[in-house]
């Protein structure tokens, strides 16, 4: 979705600002820093809770919708344990988070993927973690494979094009490879072997989105495209739904839409790299930098959607009114891109987005009803004071 498609798509907004003025993007998160990560307790009134370093230095968790509200509850991550009944595994999950000092999307996903294996939130949590280490290693070992070749096939020379990718895995091989990149090293005036450590680097460094190439795909990747068939499969399915959930539905795929539009372009950015192996392996420094804020800014980009492309993908074959409320659910708690992401002329599509999500919160219910009780609510408003 181009952004001029993107603002066609944009109904009216639901808030007495327009697009542009403070008190409209006042809904609106500022930065990725503000807006916090994601972090996935399975605790039920903690599904969407983020993490985030408040202002003053504090670390608070942040808590949409709870209870049907139509705010948004922050508190010091240090109390959660006195208003929660936590989980064993969001105990575990909380231990771990109170110790660190900064908070990335990609630093919280290895704390939650290591409380997950240990089997405390379940079979299905262990064996999804595990499973999804393995698939990672494969893919992160195969796409280091692939850039040798890559390299060895722009760079190394008219003695090394008959070699095949699997001639990499052999000894004489990988013999051959070497004598013709650190030929390319020396006319470049690098040091011998300079080639093949850059590329090991490179592949660990890019290993959260891999190459686009089947097998080769990272996690960042995976999750972009998974976004992009999320909204297909959304659209596909309101078609034959009533008014208001294809309302909600039209929300989900335009929300998504956008936000894949903004990985997909600082993808493309990265795989340029790809392209100019040669440009990259004479100033690896400059590089590495560039490679490294692309990457962290996608994993700001993405995060929070894998656990709802998860949701969507267990819906019931046949249970139409289940898939409703997951549409709802959707619908409700999908990320919202900060306005430091954003261009002026995306800020009225998402503050629609914002706004209406913050009017289905107050409907749903779903996070808490019944377990938020007044003694509860007060807790949780003495220490959304205590953190101001």
């Amino acid at each position: 979705m181009t952004r001029q498609q993107l603002a066609n798509k944009n109904g009216s907004i639901s808030s007495s600002g327009r697009a542009g003025q403070p008190d409209a993007l006042s809904c609106l998160p500022t930065s990725f820093v503000t807006r916090g990560v994601r972090t996935p307790f399975t605790t039920k009134s903690l599904r969407y809770a983020r993490v985030l370093i408040g202002q003053s230095g504090r670390t608070l968790v942040s808590l949409p919708g709870l209870s049907g509200g139509l705010g948004t509850y922050e508190m010091p991550l240090e109390t959660l344990r006195e208003v929660f009944d936590l989980s064993v595994h969001d105990r575990m999950l909380f231990d771990r988070l109170i110790t660190l000092e900064k908070f990335t999307p990609e630093v919280v996903r290895e704390h939650a993927r290591a409380v997950a294996i240990t089997g405390v939130g379940g079979v299905a949590l262990a064996r999804a973690g595990i499973t999804g280490n393995k698939e990672e290693k494969a893919a992160r070992e195969l796409g280091q494979l692939t850039l040798l070749y890559q390299a060895l096939r722009q760079l190394g020379g008219n003695d090394v094009q008959d070699m095949k990718r699997e001639d990499l895995l052999t000894m004489e091989g990988q013999i051959r490879a070497r004598k013709a990149l650190n030929r390319f090293a020396a006319s470049a005036g690098l040091e011998n072997d300079s080639i093949i450590d850059t590329l090991g680097e490179w592949s660990v460094l890019s290993a959260p989105v891999g190459l686009g190439i089947e097998g080769c795909e990272g996690p960042l990747r995976l999750l972009a495209l998974g976004l992009q068939k999320l909204a297909g499969d959304v659209e596909e399915w309101s078609i034959s739904e009533q008014s208001d959930f294809r309302f909600m539905a039209t929300r989900v795929i335009n929300a998504a839409s956008a936000t894949n539009d903004h990985a997909m372009r600082v993808l493309r950015k990265i795989d340029l790299w790809n392209n100019e192996l040669g440009k990259v392996l004479k100033d690896w420094a400059k590089a590495r930098e560039e490679l490294q804020k692309d990457i962290g800014q996608l994993w700001w980009i993405l995060d929070g959607w894998q656990e709802l492309i998860d949701l969507w993908r267990s819906r019931p074959g046949h249970d139409r009114a289940r898939q409703r409320e997951i549409v709802e659910e959707i619908a409700s708690f999908a990320p919202v891109l900060p306005i430091e992401e954003l261009e002026k002329l995306e800020y009225e599509f998402w503050i629609d987005v914002r706004v209406n999500q913050m009017l289905w919160a107050s409907e749903l219910r779903k996070l808490g009803s019944g377990e938020i009780d007044a003694d509860m609510v007060d807790r949780l408003e003495r220490f959304r004071r205590q953190s101001a």
